[in-house]
């Protein structure tokens, strides 16, 4: 598995949760990176830029499948039909929080598959947290204390 980031931090993290190769895209082009290591069978993109979209897609080998998860407030993306469709690319959306996501995610996480990342913090930083969130410097959720 690879995880791909702007940030250092956040690659650790990455390390941590089990990711075997991190990219930093600020440093290193993540397509190469990752064609070299054969390409992706799977690539989940999860940040809100069209360009990492595309950068996921350009990362997949033959009949590698691309997930939207993400929802970029441009609402486009460049997709190359002929690449698509002779590399026997798949594309599709996810869209998550059902009832049944909830129970598979509870379900996956009992049998210890998963591992909440998270950092407490006093309700009087919430303003803080929010700008923090917006600078991309908070690697984990974020959780309130309200006592």
């Amino acid at each position: 598995m690879a995880a791909v980031d702007l940030m250092d931090s956040k690659l650790t993290l990455a390390r941590q949760l089990g990711a075997e190769h991190t990219i930093n895209s600020a440093v290193d082009d993540p397509v190469e990176a990752i064609q070299a290591l054969g390409g992706a069978d799977v690539a989940i993109a999860v940040a809100v830029s069209p360009v990492a979209f595309e950068q996921a897609f350009r990362s997949l080998k033959r009949g590698g499948t691309l997930v939207f998860v993400a929802l970029p407030a441009d609402n486009e993306m460049r997709l190359p039909i002929f690449e698509t469709v002779l590399q026997g690319i798949t594309v599709v959306g996810s869209i998550v929080g059902t009832r049944v996501d909830l129970a598979e995610t509870f379900q996956l996480h009992a049998e210890g598959r998963t591992r909440v990342v998270r950092e407490t913090r006093q309700l009087e930083q919430v303003n803080e947290s929010f700008e923090q969130i917006e600078k991309g410097a908070v690697d984990a959720r974020l959780v309130f204390d309200l006592r």
